[in-house]
Order: structure tokens, then sequence, then C-alpha cells
């Protein structure tokens, strides 16, 4: 059995082993755990035990697959493990942030008892991925820190093959079971960045009036998904309307009755995916907890769904 602070000598050393450069790697690390090179020493000899904070940071800074360096996770359940992205600095960075989510539902995808968790504190990204000047303002929103600081939004300076991945994770998305957790505010997010960007002069008019148009498509299909129970590739759906969520955003994917991925924001763009079983019964936890407190809209619940389009359509045309 692997225990924790094995498991910490082999984290330690697979990334000195998969980078050139011991000096400049001690170097990295003492920089990434804020530590000295004492402190460090005693971290990679396993004598004091990395916090989860420490392996998020780690596994972010050199894109390594925590949960791959357990030969038995079973066995070594209380070990905290993820997988992290790296972060988002280019349009290729995009590329392959897409890659990666459309790779994390693929298994799912093949099994007829799969079922996707949201906690949809704001417009969840596969909802609008396909739209073409929404998912290309949110791609320029992602990389805006590192373009010129006054670059004006212009879809057309977005590679297309982010356009295709994104439709093609739209699609993925809508053939699982889905049971989404929203709040009245949930449109409020995307809605402030777009009046923000028009504001300061870097959408313009025309820009804007697409985005508006296509923020009513997608809230016309949420309330055809919340009237008929059904996602738009035809598999069972359900909104629970919640009036707060202790949850991040994130999402539970359970891929069958024994195997489960919870993957939740740390940031603005990346997230941590982990099968931890801890980390996935705490997500579950919470879920059933605001399933209870919440309240599952559906067909026959026709004022509570004017109600939440009336609030959402209204905020939409203050654009």
């Amino acid at each position: 059995m692997l225990i924790p602070n094995q498991f910490q000598t082999q984290l330690f050393e697979e990334i000195f082993s998969s980078t050139k450069g011991k000096a400049k790697i001690t170097k990295d690390l003492m920089e990434v755990l804020g530590c000295s090179r004492a402190s460090l020493y005693r971290k990679r000899t396993g004598s004091t035990p990395l916090t989860s904070d420490e392996l998020i940071k780690l596994a972010n800074h050199f894109s390594l697959s925590i949960d791959a360096l357990r030969s038995k996770p079973d066995e070594n359940s209380q070990v905290v493990v993820c997988t992290t992205l790296p972060p988002i600095n280019a349009y290729a960075d995009i590329d392959f942030y897409l890659e990666n989510t459309a790779h994390n539902l693929e298994l799912a995808v093949t099994q007829p008892t799969s079922q996707l968790y949201f906690s949809a504190k704001e417009l969840p990204l596969y909802r609008y991925i396909d739209k073409p000047t929404l998912s290309a303002f949110r791609y320029y929103l992602w990389v805006i820190e590192n373009l010129r600081h006054y670059e004006r939004f212009d879809p057309e300076h977005i590679p297309n093959e982010l356009f295709e991945k994104g439709r093609k994770l739209a699609t993925m998305s809508h053939t699982i079971k889905t049971t989404e957790f929203w709040l009245p505010s949930g449109f409020n997010n995307i809605i402030g960045q777009i009046t923000y960007a028009v504001n300061t002069g870097r959408v313009s008019t025309r820009l804007k009036e697409a985005m508006k148009s296509e923020l009513h498509e997608v809230l016309d299909t949420l309330i055809l998904n919340i009237k008929t129970e059904k996602t738009s590739g035809g598999a069972p759906y359900q909104m629970i309307l919640s009036h707060y969520l202790t949850l991040s955003d994130g999402a539970l994917i359970e891929i069958t009755p024994s195997a489960a991925e919870v993957l939740f924001s740390y940031s603005s763009v990346n997230y941590i995916k982990s099968s931890n079983s801890y980390l996935v019964d705490a997500f579950k936890r919470a879920l059933r907890y605001h399933k209870l407190e919440g309240q599952a809209l559906g067909a026959l619940d026709t004022e509570a769904i004017q109600a939440f389009e009336r609030g959402i359509r209204a905020k939409i045309e203050s654009l």
C-alpha cells in the first residue's frame, strides 16, 4: 500500500525526471510553494506533508496529472489527488482546454447510465459554446489580459478550430442525462461582461446586438429543456432552481454506478478534476442538499418558469 509520504516522494521524482535542469527545478519549486530550500527538502523527502493547495499549485505549474501517479487509487483514497489544466494565456491554450473537456465527456457519453450534475452559478459554457458571437466573446475574454490593452473584440480574430471544437463539445453535452442547479442570477455575469465591454469601447453595437440575440436563443433552449424535461439531444433533463448555492461552479459526472468524477472551478477559467471518493461524496452531499432546498421545475410549473424567464429576458433586453 502506498502511504502519503511515499506518494509525495514519487510526485517530486516525477517532477524532477520530466523536467531538465535540477537547479532550475529547485528554484521553480521554491517559488511555486513559497518555501525555503530546507523546507523544500523536507517536503521532497515526505517528512513535511504537502497541503491540498500545494498539490494543486504543483499540478498546475508542471501540468501533472496527480491522479495518474497513484498505482492503487482504491487503497489510497485519503491522499488528496487532482488533475489541473495549465493556465490559459493564448488561443492555443483554449484549444487544449476544449480538447481536454471533450475527453472528460467521451467515456460518459458511451455509458447509458451516465449523468451530469452542474451547479450553474453562471451561464454554463456548454450552453452557448456553439453560438458564434458569444463563444468568440468568451475566448476573447480569456486571453484579453495577454492581448494589446485596448484591442477591440472581433470574432474574425478567433481561430476557426475553436468554433468547430466548441460545437462538438456542445453536441456531446446534450446527449447526457442532466440535472442543472440554477440561480435566478445565472445570466448576470455574462450580461455584465458584455455591458462593461460595450461601455469601454471594446465591443461594437453590431456585435452587442448579435450577442443579445444569441442570449435570447440560449434562454429559449433552456426554457424548452425545462418544459419538455429533455436536453436538446433528447436525454432526460431537470432544473433545480435554488435561492443560493454553497457549491463553487462545477460539475459531477457519474459515469457508472461505481465510477464518478468531480470537476470544480479554482479560477475564472481552469478547473480541478478528481475521482477521489472523498471529494466526489462531498459534492454529492451538497447537491442532495440543494435538491431538497431548491424547487424542481417541470412542465406543470408554469408560473415559476414564467417568472424565471421574465427576469432573465428583462436583463438581456437591458443590454
